[in-house]
């Protein structure tokens, strides 16, 4: 009997912006104020398309069907239970990335990131788990997963670059 291998398929994960239709509160009572966006994590199949999902809108509550980068609709339904948390990808990733992201009080894209990289064995990806910014200068820290129990931490800084015209 022959030994069939499936080979993996070749997934790819990108965090992007969804627009929702609400503001942020302290912005509410401007002329104009601009549309609240938060931060996603997509999953890309081998045919460069963005695999659909449902995601929530950390200011709102809103629930989004996400179907591309940067692109949602609105649904109907006000609550998902489809819609992973940080409490269910704690159960799925090691206690001590779990503890880090806890930590570094890291948004659900970065732990939806953090369980995709080790889901699919991406051993050497990164995450970038906390940034500021500063006279154009932005400094932070990315923890790197080299296995299901390594990882390390690592300082990063660049100026941020202006484009001209």
């Amino acid at each position: 009997m022959m030994e069939q291998r499936q080979e993996k398929k070749k997934l790819k994960g990108q965090k992007h912006l969804v627009q929702c239709r609400c503001f942020l509160p302290h912005l509410k009572n401007l002329e104009n104020p601009p549309l609240h966006s938060f931060v996603v994590f997509s999953i890309i199949d081998e045919n460069e398309n963005v695999i659909e999902k449902n995601a929530q809108c950390n200011n709102c509550g809103v629930i989004h069907r996400v179907y591309d980068l940067c692109k949602s609709e609105i649904l109907s339904k006000e609550k998902v239970s489809s819609i992973l948390t940080e409490k269910d990808i704690a159960l799925m990733i090691p206690s001590s990335i779990t503890e880090l992201l806890l930590n570094y009080s890291c948004d659900l894209s970065t732990w939806e990131q953090a369980h995709f990289i080790i889901s699919n064995e991406m051993w050497g990806d990164s995450i970038v788990i906390a940034k500021e910014y500063s006279d154009g200068v932005c400094n932070g820290k990315r923890l790197i997963i080299n296995g299901n129990q390594q990882m390390k931490i690592e300082s990063f800084s660049f100026v941020e670059a202006l484009e001209t015209k």
